[in-house]
C-alpha cells in the first residue's frame, strides 16, 4: 500500500538519508507535539495564553540541537583520509 499525503511528510521529517526512522528526531518530534498539546489544554481551560516555563522551552530547544547536530552523523563519508 502506497503511502500519500501526511503520512509522507511525517515519515520523511522523522527519517534519516538512508531512508530509516531516527530515534532522535521521533523523540524531539514526540517532545515537541507533547508540550504544544499540553500547552493548548492548558490554555483552553484556562481562557488565557498560558506561559511556557523556561525549563520547558530549553528542554524543546536542545533536543532540536541534539536533532541538528547530529543530521552530520548521518552523511555518508565523502573521500579523505580513512
Amino acid at each position: 500500500m502506497k503511502e500519500w499525503g501526511i503520512a509522507v511528510d511525517l515519515r520523511n521529517l522523522l527519517s534519516d538519508d538512508a531512508g530509516n526512522l531516527s530515534s532522535k528526531r521521533v523523540l524531539a518530534m514526540s517532545w515537541g507535539m507533547s508540550a504544544l498539546g499540553v500547552w493548548i489544554f492548558v490554555s483552553v481551560k484556562t481562557a488565557t495564553m498560558a506561559a511556557i516555563p523556561w525549563e520547558v522551552a530549553g528542554m524543546i530547544f536542545s533536543l532540536a540541537g541534539v536533532v541538528a547536530a547530529g543530521k552530520w552523523g548521518e552523511k555518508p563519508a565523502t573521500g579523505g583520509v580513512t
